[in-house]
């Protein structure tokens, strides 16, 4: 344990040294790799050909990852539904009516919650990983309950990317518009779309169940981590994991969905473990030296459970790295509000005067 506490005591030492290029690095290699998988949807119009041929496609992706990278969550969001929406531009309607659904997510939710609506992608980076169990375990442990409507949100827009890519291919037939567009047949093929986007959505449930699944591991997982318990977070963990597990395995013999059992078991024991790790580099505890400290003040009695951390500092004495124990200490009571002497002066009356203070007439003074 010892030398697992200073391998991730190097790490955040060298992470925080280079804080600000490591985060903007790691973004543009996030929009590198959500813009190319992007264009590999190819099904843009002809009027875009020009971005989309050798050095020219390369600097195009570099563009839009770059701006990606120096954009807040809401306009990086934007750039990847403009993105899709020129990838999709061949079948015109769709292309549309996905822009729209897009700005509408953005607008309503994306600009209100923008660090929690960057839960989308990595629900969809997890899809495609084969690992969502760890973005659900993860959001449910450092995010809470409020996760559930991005993870929810993500669940949907992967499970739908399938029908609006086909729904695209398929637009000559779908929705009997030729290649010219005329304004006037524009309402009725959006009708056409919406039609058909109703219908998926009337025919296919999956994602409402996987959807419900998440939640509840989200649920489950931010509950018990709030539970004044030893290796809470620990337990949360395996806990939600667990429940990821014997849920999917149940959906998988009922639904008949798409997914392996063995899939299901080493994808969630995997993403346990990786969440795990994010946990370890958030901090270490030591919950050998719990202390519990019980005090009170005039109006409060305070019951404060201490867990000192773990870190490894350097030994002047050998100049070795040794792991430290921290403990942090209980707060001080709150003091109570001193009593007036006995020659103090009054409080004014509010209007900036103070009363005359007169002796009573039958004491003297010494020197008199």
């Amino acid at each position: 344990m010892e030398q697992l506490i200073h391998i991730r005591q190097n790490i955040i030492g060298f992470y925080k040294k280079f804080e600000v290029i490591i985060n903007y690095l790691l973004k543009f290699l996030v929009g590198l790799f959500i813009f190319s998988r992007i264009n590999t949807l190819g099904m843009y119009s002809e009027d875009f050909n020009i971005l989309f041929g050798g050095a020219t496609e390369i600097a195009y992706v570099a563009l839009l990852s770059l701006l990606f990278t120096i954009s807040p969550p809401s306009v990086a969001l934007f750039l990847v539904a403009a993105a899709v929406t020129i990838q999709l531009s061949a079948a015109f309607e769709v292309a549309v009516f996905v822009f729209f659904l897009m700005v509408l997510l953005i607008v309503f939710y994306a600009r209100l919650s923008p660090r929690r609506s960057m839960l989308m992608l990595a629900i969809i980076f997890g899809f495609y990983f084969h690992i969502p169990y760890a973005v659900v375990l993860f959001a449910g442990l450092f995010f809470g309950i409020s996760s559930i409507i991005p993870i929810v949100l993500g669940t949907a827009i992967w499970y739908f990317l399938p029908f609006f890519t086909n729904l695209a291919a398929n637009m000559a037939q779908a929705t009997e518009i030729m290649t010219d567009i005329d304004l006037f047949d524009l309402p009725t093929a959006f009708m056409d779309v919406f039609a058909l986007i109703y219908g998926q959505l009337t025919t296919d449930f999956n994602w409402i169940v996987i959807g419900f699944v998440f939640a509840m591991m989200i649920l489950a997982v931010h509950l018990i981590s709030l539970i004044s318990l030893n290796y809470s977070k620990d337990i949360a963990i395996a806990v939600g994991a667990i429940i990821g597990i014997i849920s999917m395995a149940m959906i998988v013999f009922v639904i008949e969905i798409d997914m392996s059992i063995a899939g299901i078991i080493f994808g969630s024991l995997g993403s346990a473990l990786l969440v795990w790790l994010a946990k370890f580099f958030d901090n270490v505890v030591d919950y050998k030296r719990v202390e519990r400290v019980t005090f009170d003040d005039d109006e409060y009695i305070y019951h404060v459970k201490i867990v000192p951390k773990v870190t490894a500092e350097k030994d002047d004495t050998k100049g070795e790295m040794r792991e430290v124990p921290r403990k942090k200490a209980a707060p001080a009571p709150k003091p109570r509000p001193a009593k007036p002497g006995p020659k103090a002066a009054p409080p004014d009356d509010g209007y900036g005067y103070r009363p005359r203070i007169t002796r009573d007439p039958g004491t003297f003074d010494d020197e008199e």
